[in-house]
């Protein structure tokens, strides 16, 4: 932890922790709701009527969604200059934004870091060309593989843009092994972006600056 947050710190970077699979509020704690259930308990019977209570109860109240949030594709945020690192379905829930905000994600994410994705292109995407040829300049996907961190490791089925191993094959740990490479990924698109603004920068001369005074 102490490293990542190095990382970010030397990077400038301002985090946003998007948690899309968490839109429910918790109320209890499965400790206080044991505590609640055992109390005063005098027969098997009346246990029988508290736990049927108990699981109805709590089906209820695990239907009830935090307030401002919605479903995971709608969960998500606005910035400028960004950067997304996604892991699993996370993976489905960004091409999701790209295709329903496409203009404002092409003109404000410069670079995409998935991780052992659950995305799917093809149905997604759909034959959209610029939506293709954006993903395949912008994102780049760390599956897990027995092969050594960023090796190669394209598949038939996912050949849309660069695939490299994340240096593991268990998919909890697919982040944490990969997250350095991925830090040097964001480095080198933003030096490639910042080479292209300049490059469009119009260079001010004296014949030029005459030029406009005259004019």
């Amino acid at each position: 932890l102490y490293s990542e947050k190095k990382e970010k710190l030397l990077a400038h970077y301002d985090v946003i922790v998007l948690n899309p699979n968490d839109n429910f509020v918790d109320l209890m704690t499965e400790k206080e709701w044991k505590v609640l259930l055992t109390q005063n308990v005098e027969s098997s019977s009346r246990k029988m009527v508290q736990a049927e209570s108990f699981f109805s109860l709590q089906q209820s109240l695990q239907c009830i969604p935090k307030r401002c949030s919605n479903t995971p594709e709608e969960h998500m945020t606005e910035g400028k200059d960004v950067v997304f690192i996604v892991h699993g379905y996370g993976g489905l829930v960004f091409m999701d934004l790209l295709v329903r905000r496409k203009w404002e994600v092409m003109s404000k994410v410069y670079a995409v870091a998935l991780i052992d994705s659950e995305h799917h292109v093809g149905h997604q995407l759909g034959s959209d060309v610029q939506l293709l040829a954006w993903i395949k300049h912008h994102c780049r996907e760390w599956v897990t593989s027995p092969k050594p961190l960023d090796k190669p490791a394209a598949t038939v089925l996912k050949k849309e843009f660069p695939m490299v191993s994340a240096g593991t094959e268990k998919h909890n740990l697919a982040p944490s092994s990969s997250l350095q490479s991925i830090f040097k990924y964001f480095r080198k698109a933003l030096k490639a972006k910042e080479a292209i603004n300049f490059s469009r920068v119009p260079i001010v001369t004296r014949s030029s600056t005459k030029r406009k005074q005259s004019a």
